[in-house]
């Protein structure tokens, strides 16, 4: 009888134990994880500044804690390029490693292509910040969390 209650003991407590091998939820979450918003989003090239945000761009894109992001880009028309208003989703990943931030997305932008600088602003406030050239037109965003 003994022998019975003791390998019961032991094959609950083996439950237990596996179990709780999970992720650790007392782990601290990395700071960046959040809502961003397009701040500042400038682009320079052969027909001059456009500020983005003036002629109706934006971009929102979430940092989940999972590593995954999620959001919506969208680009207005100007200038040419692009000839039409043009929308994207922000599904994938980011990695964020030495205070650099980098995205992967299937969405074909110039985001995934982009390494964003970390520059904490205030308690609470980060910016993620790119300026990068892509085929001669020069890209200048920042992405802010909270503020």
């Amino acid at each position: 009888m003994k022998l019975r209650h003791l390998n019961a003991f032991a094959m609950t407590s083996a439950i237990v134990v596996l179990t709780g091998c999970g992720s650790d939820s007392t782990a601290p979450q990395s700071p960046l994880v959040g809502s961003y918003t397009a701040f500042q989003w400038v682009t320079t090239g052969g027909s001059g500044q456009t500020n983005q945000l003036s002629i109706g761009s934006t971009l929102h894109i979430s940092l989940n804690a999972d590593g995954s992001t999620s959001g919506h880009m969208h680009l207005a028309a100007s200038n040419g390029g692009p000839p039409a208003d043009l929308d994207f989703d922000m599904v994938g990943t980011w990695h964020e490693e030495n205070n650099v931030v980098d995205f992967t997305q299937a969405a074909d932008t110039f985001l995934r292509d982009m390494a964003f600088t970390v520059q904490p602003i205030a308690t609470g406030v980060v910016d993620l910040v790119g300026d990068q050239v892509f085929s001669g037109t020069r890209v200048q965003l920042t992405l802010r969390h909270g503020g």
